[in-house]
């Protein structure tokens, strides 16, 4: 019989991203392609050698830690895309409260700096700002592709809500330098709709922090299918 063993990972760099705070995060990378992230890699990983030839891939794996989860585990856990209401083995998702706390994430790389030390930007990106990055590898798309896998209870993307722009919101956007990316992920974050599965109030105002802001939006009593940004703010700790 094997006894379980201690190992140690150490932290290679950290994520910056898009999400302040991991309420509204997509629940899977790729889901908000508009997300900016970088990664800068710490002393002593942080040698441009260490990252000689990865322009040449186009996508990354990111081995990380859900540093903000809890460092407890559950055999059963309740997977958002069962409504919150089923119970699955912990091993049979992909939640974040796991007993290792190890996430998993691919990510696209849009460009490598390298003026001081060694700074990756991704896009795509699913991570929370401040999250520990323990390994990179290249995406091998002829190795790991595998579109005829099954996919258990998640066999496709989650439906999108339609988003619209209260005229508050819209006037926001306007006096941006960055309105048409940062509309673009907010219709692609809030579209996930990062309502709690059992929400029952229609007319409740939800937060979501992106990049420097408050984004509060609300469903419509008339219509299920829409949610509805009423209003961008600047982010006020």
């Amino acid at each position: 019989m094997h006894n379980a063993a201690t190992h140690s990972l150490t932290t290679l760099g950290v994520i910056t991203s898009d999400y302040p705070d991991k309420f509204g995060i997509p629940r899977q990378p790729g889901l908000a392609p508009a997300a900016r992230a970088s990664l800068e890699l710490l002393p002593p990983y942080n040698d441009p050698l260490a990252v000689r030839g990865l322009e040449a891939f186009s996508h990354l794996w990111l081995s990380f830690v859900f540093h903000q989860s809890p460092q407890r585990w559950t055999p059963l856990v309740r997977p958002p895309r069962l409504g919150g209401n089923q119970k699955v083995g912990v091993f049979a998702s992909r939640s974040t409260h796991r007993p290792n706390r190890l996430g998993l994430s691919l990510v696209e790389l849009a460009g490598i700096e390298l003026d001081a030390g060694v700074r990756l930007h991704l896009t795509g990106c699913d991570l929370v700002s401040g999250t520990p990055v323990v390994d990179i590898k290249p995406y091998l798309p002829w190795a790991e592709s595998q579109p005829q896998a099954r996919a258990g209870f998640a066999p496709e993307a989650p439906a999108l809500k339609r988003v619209v722009f209260g005229v508050a919101a819209r006037e926001a956007l306007s006096l941006r330098t960055d309105s048409a990316s940062l509309h673009a992920l907010i219709e692609q974050v809030i579209g996930q709709d990062p309502r709690p599965a059992y929400h029952a109030d229609t007319a409740r105002i939800y937060g979501v922090r992106l990049r420097d802001v408050d984004v509060k939006f609300r469903g419509l009593e008339a219509d299920a299918t829409t949610l509805e940004v009423v209003a961008i703010e600047p982010y006020r700790p």
